[in-house]
């Protein structure tokens, strides 16, 4: 999995964020008097690391996450990613956010989606097809934007810096092109865990931190990912199963994949990124 990332060096972000849990709460209430007027509350950490903090904000009338970023790029890229698919994809809601503090506020999902259901393994799958699915159901001012980062646009630039074979890389983009179509962005890269599914009230199953959505690279790490993402939550399927989920998911959603052309692709994809295991998907 390291050949999907960059590795950076320690002491890359000029500003952390602070270590102190104290400092934290003072830099929350700070974004949310500069950013967000008129939101009041007992603010909670939830969790901090380097790059981003995540509070969690108690008012009578509805509880609400603040997350505040540190380095000003991967704000940018979750501001994006929940752009693009509160209306489109079954996603946490972002309701603001402050380009000052670096912040997003966003709709609070406690509740951790039931695994024990048996239709689970089939609502993840539905839940990641949607994400890589999202861009043809854009309004049409966002889809503007993102003509950019279109398959027929990609096709014509150079390859991500990180890929290690750009010919193989180009492969895969034209393989997602007879599949999806020339207007499809492909974003992808979730981070998924079992503990980013949650529950809405009404039952609706969501995704949580969809920081990582890119629209310039394919989902297909999320489907590699899948199998062990259900294994950590107590549903072992073969990769067969899984990729037949996927199958399904994407093909109610517009996809022209068959089994054949999408292990292939997965092989292509794997040459490409220098991924070492497909976790039997391919087979």
């Amino acid at each position: 999995m390291q050949a999907l990332g960059r590795i950076r060096p320690a002491g890359w972000l000029a500003t952390p964020m602070p270590t102190d849990p104290a400092a934290l709460l003072v830099r929350a209430r700070q974004a949310l008097t500069a950013d967000h007027p008129g939101v009041n509350g007992r603010v909670r950490l939830v969790s901090a690391r380097y790059t981003a903090a995540v509070f969690a904000v108690h008012r009578p009338e509805g509880s609400l996450v603040l997350k505040l970023h540190a380095d000003p790029a991967a704000y940018a890229g979750e501001t994006l990613a929940y752009e693009l698919l509160t209306d489109t994809a079954p996603v946490a809601r972002l309701y603001a956010e402050g380009e000052e503090s670096l912040s997003l506020l966003m709709e609070h999902l406690s509740e951790p989606a039931d695994w024990t259901r048996a239709e689970m393994p089939a609502l993840l799958a539905e839940s990641v097809a949607a994400v890589h699915t999202a861009s043809p159901r854009l309004p049409d001012h966002a889809a503007e934007a993102m003509a950019g980062f279109s398959l027929a646009a990609l096709l014509d630039g150079p390859a991500p810096a990180w890929i290690a074979d750009p010919a193989a890389y180009g492969d895969v983009l034209a393989a997602h092109l007879d599949a999806y179509g020339p207007t499809l962005v492909p974003l992808g890269h979730l981070d998924l865990k079992p503990e980013h599914l949650r529950r809405r009230a009404d039952g609706e199953v969501v995704l949580l931190d969809v920081e990582s959505v890119r629209p310039d690279v394919t989902g297909l790490i999320d489907l590699v990912t899948l199998p062990a993402v259900l294994r950590q939550a107590g549903h072992e399927l073969s990769p067969d199963r899984v990729r037949g989920l996927y199958l399904d998911a994407t093909a109610a959603r517009g996809a022209r994949w068959t089994a054949d052309s999408l292990k292939a692709t997965l092989r292509t994809y794997a040459a490409a990124t220098g991924l070492e295991s497909l976790h039997g998907l391919d087979q």
